[in-house]
């Protein structure tokens, strides 16, 4: 699913978040501050972007509100999904700010408490209902990444066991071969025994 994140720059770190999340839950986020590079058509890229969304992920606040650039955005955003009759508006409440009457009669999710918005937000996009299905789709797309994981035992870059799904089930190990001195570390889970190391 394809998702235009639409907010103001006063907004910037909460998009971002958000964005990140959306990204490590496998859906593909146009985001400006990661699409846009020196020497881009700002207007070009937008146009671009605003005719080929799935969601249409409004962040609305005061600040976006006062926003030109956020306003041309959604105009353009309800003029393609009127036309495609599938993409749709997605209005993400930061705070009490009442919605541009356009769009009024469409639930916004509440972002006031943002893990509880950001919940909400996965659900509807990604159809998973469950905390813990979550984690595992973002376990994952970590694992997809193209970056080399490196084993510590105070470092554990897993979110929950890749094996059965159960969170704050694992822990670190780290074990020395007295014979030839090398040390091992790694991560297991208390629940299924799943571990993963290797020489530190």
């Amino acid at each position: 699913m394809r998702c235009f994140l639409s907010h103001n720059k006063a907004d910037k770190s909460t998009a971002r978040a958000i964005g990140a999340h959306l990204t490590l839950s496998s859906l593909d986020v146009w985001f400006d501050d990661w699409e846009i590079r020196a020497g881009d058509s700002i207007p070009g890229k937008l146009n671009e972007a605003l005719t080929g969304f799935d969601a249409f992920i409004l962040l609305w606040s005061t600040n976006a509100q006062r926003s030109d650039w956020v306003r041309q955005e959604l105009e353009s955003a309800i003029m393609y999904a009127m036309k495609t009759k599938a993409a749709k508006v997605v209005p993400c409440l930061l705070d009490d700010t009442p919605l541009p009457p356009l769009i009024s009669n469409r639930f916004g999710i509440d972002f006031t408490d943002q893990r509880k918005g950001l919940e909400a937000l996965l659900d509807d996009l990604t159809g998973v209902r469950t905390r813990k299905l979550r984690l595992m789709a973002i376990q994952s797309a970590l694992y997809d990444l193209d970056v080399n994981w490196i084993t510590h035992p105070a470092v554990i870059p897993i979110l929950c066991c890749p094996k059965c799904g159960e969170e704050k089930t694992i822990k670190s190990w780290q074990q020395t071969d007295r014979h030839r001195g090398d040390t091992y570390a790694g991560l297991e889970c208390t629940a299924c025994g799943w571990s993963e190391g290797g020489e530190v």
